[in-house]
């Protein structure tokens, strides 16, 4: 599962991972940034004239009404300062009716004359505010209620003189009817030029189409719209009627300001007039910025065309870089754990071909060099063998011939003769003519022929017990493995104590280990002379050879079975002793076992 996963999903620490990356975020990673960069100064761009067009388109609206207003404030100011509506307004008590007649003939006739100038005037009313019924009015009907205690003559006195304006009105500010279309209308106060006290009061009446026409054709995008506002933030114009003369919801803005209007985000463009009204732009940036949205898909085209590309490239340099390195490492892990059979296919021209081509070098160099290895530790192994076999040899048989040696000198014919005929048979055992190995069974009888020797040698006071299981004995040992550890059972165990003695061999199997043990109930050995019974082999040929024979079996064992077997030895002073041969239920090395024999 493991193997599937890092096969399907390499972990990150992986050069194919890491060249993938590289390509990919080396070629996103710079389209991304330069777009959101490009979007984004863009749009700003984008805002930033839409600004500057929504302000300019502004300042023309304004400088429009100013001009505007100031025609009407002129013509308010012909008004103001016409002798004949002061000579109206202040008549002496010796003026005669026909005169009266004249001077208000006078006035209406100047009236009309600055109505006819100015066509988006409907009428202009004067106030005797001493005489509180006397009108002038270019109207000759003269239809005009009671105004004296209306809300726009008393601002107008509270003015002083100062222009007063009033704002958008589906009813006439003097007739209290419905028109049928918007008006608005400016007031002034007229003072006495010679006492400077108010002497009359002059309302001028306007048609507000004009205007309305005029500000309703400035639109920015489909929702954006202009209104105007008095200094107490009311609404002059709005492009719904029905906020005529109501406080706006919006704040005063005294700048350019943006608002967040729900989801939207809104420019809010002031222009301050003559008259100390705003004009204000409302300016939808969504809208207006609308054009940068097709920036914006396109930078979003550009980002998934490169996204694909570097998947693209990522994909081809890590098949054509990265997964000849990841697959020349996996054969390194192979070779390293012995598989010497792995060889590279990147072969090419290139490096990581150059790579390739070393590596299949080295693997052949390894195998030829483990090869010659191999054949010096099995050539090792043979000489070990065939020494530790030169050793054991004239060891048996020095005992065995100074056994027959002893028998001839007691003039015991007859067992001189069974004697060497044991010994034949033994030395042709010795010699491996068969073979290196032989079943256990076989070995068990050609002990039994050696203590047929040594019987004669000791009257047969040694007595030798075999106790091995009929399927045992059908696993191969080396030759001569149990006979060296015998002959030491007798001849350093039994032997010295000058008393019958007995030899037990026992044999048995636990899981796939062959455990033989030999036990005497000789002198035993001392706890010192156990501790250096395996030695090394310098220290034993000092010694002469005492402890040959455990040695010779311990490193057979040990070359055929490996260094987790071999002899262990237990044993106590007058106690006996007990040596334990542990191996294989498998044949050992079978190089060696052909070699050698």
């Amino acid at each position: 599962m493991r193997s599937w996963l890092l096969t399907r999903f390499p972990p990150l620490h992986s050069i194919v991972v890491q060249l993938f990356l590289f390509f990919f975020f080396g070629m996103t990673l710079p389209v991304l940034i330069g777009g959101f960069l490009s979007y984004h100064k863009s749009s700003l761009i984008v805002e930033q004239q839409v600004s500057k067009v929504a302000a300019l388109t502004i300042v023309q609206v304004s400088d429009k009404l100013n001009m505007f207003f100031k025609k009407l404030d002129d013509s308010s100011m012909m008004v103001l300062n016409s002798k004949i509506v002061h000579n109206i307004l202040e008549q002496r008590q010796g003026d005669n009716a026909y005169e009266t007649t004249l001077k208000v003939k006078d006035g209406k006739d100047m009236l009309t004359s600055i109505m006819i100038n100015s066509p988006e005037i409907l009428d202009i009313y004067i106030f005797d505010v001493k005489g509180k019924n006397s009108v002038l009015s270019a109207d000759s009907l003269m239809s005009i209620p009671n105004q004296w205690d209306s809300d726009w003559y008393k601002a107008i006195l509270k003015a002083n003189g100062n222009t007063v304006w009033f704002g958008l009105s589906e009813t006439s500010y003097l007739k209290k009817t419905g028109m049928g279309f918007p008006v608005f209308g400016l007031g002034r106060a007229i003072r006495s030029w010679e006492t400077g006290e108010i002497i009359g009061v002059m309302f001028v009446e306007v048609m507000g189409n004009v205007l309305i026409d005029e500000l309703n054709r400035v639109q920015f995008g489909d929702t954006g719209y202009v209104y105007i506002v008095n200094d107490r933030n009311q609404y002059f114009y709005h492009p719904d009627p029905d906020e005529y003369g109501q406080t706006s919801k919006l704040p005063l803005p005294a700048r350019k300001t943006q608002l967040r209007e729900g989801r939207r985000n809104t420019l809010m463009i002031p222009e301050l007039l003559d008259n100390d009204w705003r004009v204000v732009g409302v300016v939808p940036l969504e809208e207006m910025t609308a054009d940068s949205a097709s920036i914006r898909n396109l930078t979003v085209l550009i980002t998934l065309c490169s996204i694909v590309l570097a998947i693209g490239m990522g994909y081809y340099v890590t098949r054509r870089i990265g997964n000849p390195l990841v697959n020349l490492s996996r054969l390194m892990r192979k070779g390293e754990a012995g598989d010497l059979t792995i060889r590279s296919r990147s072969v090419g021209r290139n490096e990581i071909g150059q790579l390739g081509r070393s590596f299949n070098k080295m693997i052949e160099q390894i195998e030829l060099l483990i090869e010659r290895i191999a054949k010096e530790e099995s050539e090792k192994k043979k000489a070990e063998i065939r020494a530790l076999r030169y050793q054991i040899n004239p060891h048996f048989l020095y005992n065995t011939l100074n056994s027959i040696r002893w028998l001839a000198k007691l003039n015991r014919t007859n067992d001189v003769d069974q004697a060497v005929t044991s010994l034949v048979q033994l030395l042709e055992v010795s010699m491996g003519r068969s073979g290196v190995f032989i079943q256990l069974g076989e070995e068990l009888d050609l002990l039994q022929k050696y203590m047929v020797i040594q019987g004669y040698r000791y009257d047969n006071a040694i007595t030798l017990l075999i106790d091995c299981p009929d399927e045992l004995k059908q696993i191969p040992i080396p030759r001569m493995l149990l006979q060296p550890i015998v002959e030491n059972a007798v001849f350093h165990g039994i032997a010295p104590k000058d008393e019958p003695g007995t030899i037990e061999i026992r044999a048995r199997q636990e899981g796939e280990e062959i455990i033989v043990s030999i036990a005497d109930d000789g002198v035993g050995m001392s706890e010192e002379r156990l501790a250096h019974i395996f030695a090394d082999e310098r220290a034993h040929h000092h010694r002469g050879m005492t402890n040959i024979g455990l040695r010779h079996v311990h490193q057979t064992i040990r070359l055929y079975y490996g260094s987790g077997y071999g002899v262990s030895v237990t044993s106590e002073l007058m106690q006996g002793t007990e040596v334990t041969i542990t191996f294989s239920n498998l044949k050992g090395d079978q190089d060696v076992q052909s070699a050698v024999g």
